[in-house]
Order: C-alpha cells, then sequence, then structure tokens
C-alpha cells in the first residue's frame, strides 16, 4: 500500500526546522558560555574577607530591620520541620536556575530570536556589572552567619552538597545581587513578552515567586538582595532594547560587531 508523501512531509519539515534551530541554539550558547565562564573566573577570584562581608551583612539586616521586612529566619524556621519542603527548596535552587535557563532559552530563540537575543545579552550585562559588587561589597549569606559569629537563627540547609572550600568558580561571599532571582525574574520577562498565553506567563511568574521563597529557605540571600538583583536585569533589559534599537538604525556598525550564522547573531 502507497503512503502519501503528503502526510510525512509536514513532520519531517517541522524535525528538520527544529534541529536546524538547535544546531544554531548550541552555536549560541558556545559564545555565550566563553563570556559567561570569563564572569565566574573573576567572580570565583574576588578576595575572601569573610570579616568586611559579615559587616555588610550585618548593615543589610540593620537595614531590613528599620524598613521592618527581616523576615527571612521565619521564613526557613517554617519550612524546617518539613522534610519534603526542605527537599523542594534545596531542589529549585540546586537544579532550577542555569539549568532551566538553558532550556528556557532554547525555546525564546525558537520563537522569537529577537526577543532571544535581548535576554542573552540583559543577562549577560548584568552578570558583568555585578562583578565589582563581589569584589568591593562583598556579603556573607545567612546561612553562614552563624559561623561568623552572629547566630540569627539560619541553617545551612545545603551543606551535605557543598564543597569543605569554594572553588576557582564559585564565592561563598557574593550574596549580593542575587542573580538566583534575577535571572529567574528575567526569564519570566522574556516569557511575558514571547507567549500571549495566560497560563505560561502565570507559570512563569509563579516560578519566579517559588524560586524566591527557594532561596530564603535554604538561606542564600536576604530579601534586599534579590530586590538589587531584581532592578540590575531590569536595567540591563532596558539597555538591551535600547542596543537592539541601535543596531536597527546602523546596519553598516552591526556588521563589524557581530557575526551573522543563520539564526545565529554573535556574540550578540
Amino acid at each position: 500500500m502507497a503512503v502519501s508523501t503528503r502526510t510525512i512531509a509536514p513532520p519531517l519539515a517541522t524535525t528538520a526546522s527544529w534541529l536546524r534551530s538547535l544546531g544554531f541554539y548550541a552555536l549560541e550558547m558556545a559564545v555565550f558560555m566563553v563570556f559567561f565562564a570569563a564572569y565566574f573566573l573573576l567572580r570565583g577570584a574576588a578576595p575572601t574577607d569573610v570579616d568586611k562581608a559579615t559587616d555588610n551583612a550585618l548593615r543589610i539586616i540593620e537595614l531590613e530591620q528599620a524598613l521592618g521586612i527581616f523576615r527571612e529566619a521565619g521564613w526557613q524556621q517554617a519550612a524546617l520541620p518539613h522534610d519534603w519542603l526542605i527537599d523542594i527548596a534545596n531542589m529549585i535552587y540546586m537544579h532550577l536556575h542555569i539549568n532551566l535557563l538553558l532550556v528556557v532559552g532554547f525555546f525564546f530563540f525558537r520563537t522569537d530570536n529577537r526577543k532571544f537575543r535581548i535576554i542573552k545579552n540583559a543577562l549577560l550585562l548584568s552578570a558583568f556589572i555585578g562583578v565589582p559588587f563581589y569584589h568591593y561589597i562583598p556579603v556573607t549569606p545567612p546561612r553562614l552567619l552563624a559561623d561568623a559569629g552572629h547566630d540569627f537563627g539560619f541553617v545551612d540547609t545545603l551543606i551535605d552538597t557543598r564543597r569543605p572550600r569554594p572553588g576557582s568558580l564559585a564565592n561563598w561571599y557574593a550574596a549580593i545581587p542575587s542573580y538566583h532571582f534575577g535571572w529567574i525574574l528575567l526569564m519570566t520577562y522574556g516569557a511575558w513578552g514571547c507567549w500571549s498565553s495566560r497560563l505560561v506567563r502565570a507559570a512563569f511568574i509563579a516560578f519566579a515567586g517559588l524560586m524566591w521563597w527557594s532561596i530564603v529557605v535554604t538561606g542564600n540571600h536576604y530579601f534586599l538582595d534579590m530586590v538589587l538583583g531584581a532592578l540590575i536585569v531590569t536595567i540591563t533589559l532596558a539597555l538591551a532594547v535600547a542596543f537592539e534599537r541601535w543596531a536597527d538604525r546602523h546596519p553598516r556598525w552591526l556588521k563589524r560587531l557581530t557575526i551573522r550564522a543563520g539564526e545565529a547573531r554573535i556574540p550578540f
């Protein structure tokens, strides 16, 4: 029995289109990861000054107390009696950040290449804006306050999964700004711009709230860390939009600054 090619061609064409997009997305990410690795190296190269970091943390706590919002320890204490809640918070914090950004980034790339590029550029710009904070304004996270001699009741829920000391890419005192929240908020902005579905938008907003909760419950950041992370990514998003508009008006300069490879435009 002959099989009609009409029923085969569309699925094959769709598969080829997805594979093509995946290939160009991989190229984008290969270049992106070079910059991202540089960011982590600069972040990890910040000097460890526990006393300075702890003084800065205490100032943040004092400010939050003055504002009436120092509630992080209470949030964590409410979750600690429930092992399943701690397991969820740990899983979200450890496994639903960079991994999720990479996966969702592909769907941004597939849906609207221009908006994907704006989000990618905003994320990279925010990363390098964060580096001076890590070097000059280190902050002891809540989970390490007791070790520094200031016990506010915080517990390190991830202590069994951490190394005895940070590696070359890690910085235990880079608590401010919080990009664990900021970049998830940036992803939420991207979802709002790429998809009009109310359900999809609501799901991303809900996940941003869930990430905020998990960050607090795992003792990794203060509320104001996350507020600053959100502010920075909002500003860099506006700058990335402005750059894209500038690129539209100056195509010759864009050709000098970037390389086109199919759907990909690198490095930014």
